[in-house]
């Protein structure tokens, strides 16, 4: 069976009005036998649905709210669950805010993970790479790279592009990438008219985008399409099949 990525939001902080509608950006990414949860939003209570079962790992990108504030929702499932402490993998700076933060972290198993260091987590190889995103240095930002069943980046969070980040990009299938803005750069986010042309440039199979802001044009997939054929705005509740780089 093929690894899959569930997109459970593609708007910004606090969602994206629409249509269509997005809730705060997150994914999970499923194989066989292990269900990785990228981020806990505050819209985990509206997203949990398309998780297709409970997660057995959760990887942060970083501690704003918008990425982890949904936490205690989690936590909620997880009682109902009756599953074991969920292994949570993230900066040491992003698990510091989470433990002064939220009072009740029983339902979380939190491991910090250093810059380019790599975990496992069930068939899959993880390393997460620091990324611009947050001024304030209690924010710093991972995009987590993904390898086994296929090889995906997960970079919504980040300022601009960077080498190292092209680096780790190099020779995945799928990178979904922050496409916060379009026509003027907002802070600590993209802007999809300007950098997707030169993300497009890079050795990686397909690009979908997350984040996605207020002022997206309305035929934001025709837009996208002419700026980089390989690359897609994703939506809430997509689904994508991840053949490991086959093409059918």
């Amino acid at each position: 069976m093929d690894a899959t990525i569930v997109f459970l939001g593609t708007g910004a902080a606090g969602g994206t009005p629409g249509p269509p509608e997005r809730t705060e950006s997150s994914a999970a990414i499923v194989a066989p036998g292990t269900i990785i949860l990228v981020d806990v939003t505050t819209h985990f209570d509206r997203q949990v649905s398309r998780l297709p079962g409970p997660p057995d790992a959760v990887v942060l990108t970083h501690a704003h709210r918008d990425a982890s504030g949904g936490i205690p929702r989690l936590r909620r499932h997880w009682l109902a669950w009756r599953r074991p402490p969920i292994p949570t993998f993230a900066s040491a700076a992003a698990i510091d805010v989470v433990r002064r933060r939220h009072r009740r972290l029983d339902h979380l198993d939190l491991r910090p993970v250093d810059d380019d260091e790599t975990v496992t987590i069930g068939p899959w190889l993880a390393r997460p790479r620091t990324v611009p995103h947050a001024r304030d240095p209690r924010f710093p930002t991972y995009a987590w790279r993904l390898d086994g069943p296929s090889g995906v980046v997960y970079a919504s969070d980040i300022s601009r592009l960077t080498d190292r980040l092209e680096e780790l990009v190099e020779g995945a299938e799928l990178l979904v990438l922050d496409g916060a803005s379009w026509g003027h750069r907002i802070p600590n986010h993209l802007r999809i008219d300007a950098d997707l042309p030169v993300a497009c440039s890079w050795r990686v199979g397909r690009i979908l985008l997350t984040q996605l802001g207020r002022n997206v044009p309305g035929d934001l997939e025709t837009a996208v399409t002419r700026l980089c054929p390989r690359a897609r705005p994703a939506r809430d509740g997509l689904v994508v099949v991840l053949d490991g780089g086959r093409r059918q």
